[in-house]
């Protein structure tokens, strides 16, 4: 019973930061240590990944000589955001737009982006090496904001460095071989208002042995 009760209570943990890891948008400039940082890099590590092949890398950047231009290439981004929410009906589409302008814009002054790559491997003709690596990017980044909320950390699962690949890959210099795939803004929010998160009800998704009614 003692076994079962641990084992319930450590489900309660990590449903809790689970359930309550909302993207955060807004930092403060309060640094974040590099130890804390690995930390949460090296929860990503614990993901998995197709033959246990662990095809990432990751990019951390907390120098602000080096964050700061990488917010430079993607501030024109923002404007283009707004510019699309007075033709937004819906009142939670237009926040949600803010919020990702509000998010490009504080991208450059985070206390750190992390930049989860991945490393192609070949798995084979029937395996495409790209979605093989993605399937792993995703996990570990995944793996990595869990541990950033359990940490007090505020986070945002991006893929912002599609709008200026070319000139971030060069500031990061990364191999031709290396690939971004996700981008990820670390820091303390401004606001530690944690979830619930807005989703819909399970039992709308939820199907037991087969999709057909």
């Amino acid at each position: 019973m003692d076994a079962e009760r641990t084992a319930a209570q450590t489900a309660a943990v990590v449903h809790e930061v689970m359930s309550t890891a909302k993207a955060t948008r807004k930092f403060d400039d309060r640094p974040v240590d590099r130890p804390v940082l690995r930390e949460i890099v090296e929860a990503a590590t614990w993901a998995p990944s197709p033959r246990n092949t662990q095809p990432w890398e990751f990019v951390v950047v907390d120098d602000p000589e080096v964050r700061r231009p990488i917010g430079d290439l993607l501030e024109p981004r923002a404007a283009e955001v707004e510019a699309a929410i007075p033709r937004l009906r819906d009142p939670s589409k237009q926040k949600m737009y803010q919020g990702a302008a509000d998010l490009i814009r504080s991208l450059g002054t985070a206390p750190a982006i992390v930049f989860v790559c991945g490393r192609e491997h070949d798995y084979g003709p029937e395996f495409p090496a790209h979605s093989m690596v993605l399937s792993a990017a995703y996990t570990s980044a995944q793996n990595l904001l869990l541990a950033a909320r359990a940490r007090g950390l505020g986070a945002a699962f991006t893929t912002l460095h599609l709008h200026a690949e070319p000139e971030i890959r060069e500031l990061l210099a990364l191999p031709d071989e290396v690939s971004i795939e996700v981008t990820i803004p670390v820091g303390w929010p401004v606001s530690t208002r944690w979830g619930p998160l807005r989703r819909n009800p399970v039992d709308t998704v939820l199907h037991w042995n087969t999709l057909r009614p």
